[in-house]
């Protein structure tokens, strides 16, 4: 397998999504979690993965210290999991296995009302590189009372911009070139 070159490599940028909207929430959960005020998002430098190094770097928090709503107690675990069947929104709704641990890293915090974690890397494995950039990973943050997750949310590739900017600046080059002939 070849390996990207340093003038290659990216630094993608991930948010926080599921079936409720952005972020950290109760309502991404696929069990009923009802009446939960529990939320969580980005904070600081947000998520991101570098594809060199495979390294995920992870910056989200919860509860009100963090600007979010306070989760029901500590969080008990959290954890990436996946991958999930289907890509894309579609994965909102599905659920998979426990991939990688999150509460037993260092710079893991617990506290319901400022927890999460900030500057916290995680080595993905070359066999999931594909469908973390699919979408099919979600971050799960449980408490006693929500044994199986509190707030979730899906790792959502932002698309990158200079790609967009790219395609319009070659668009209006043909289209000049076009009214030119």
């Amino acid at each position: 397998m070849a390996m990207a070159s340093a003038a290659n490599a990216a630094v993608i940028q991930f948010d926080l999504f599921g079936k409720a909207g952005a972020g950290l929430l109760s309502g991404n959960e696929n069990q009923a979690v009802n009446g939960i005020a529990g939320s969580g998002g980005e904070v600081l430098g947000g998520i991101s993965f570098d594809d060199v190094s495979s390294v995920l770097t992870l910056n989200f928090g919860f509860g009100s210290a963090n600007g979010f709503g306070d989760l029901t107690g500590n969080a008990t675990a959290a954890h990436i999991h996946g991958p999930t069947a289907s890509g894309g929104s579609a994965s909102y709704t599905q659920n998979a296995g426990v991939k990688y641990g999150l509460n037993t890293l260092p710079g893991w915090n617990p506290s319901a009302t400022g927890g999460g974690m900030t500057g916290v890397t995680v080595a993905i494995i070359p066999g999931d590189v594909a469908a973390l950039l699919d979408g099919r990973f979600y971050i799960n943050v449980h408490t006693s009372a929500n044994g199986g997750g509190e707030i979730r949310g899906n790792l959502v590739a932002v698309p990158e911009p200079a790609g967009a900017v790219l395609g319009m600046v070659a668009g209006g080059v043909l289209l000049l070139r076009r009214r030119r002939a």
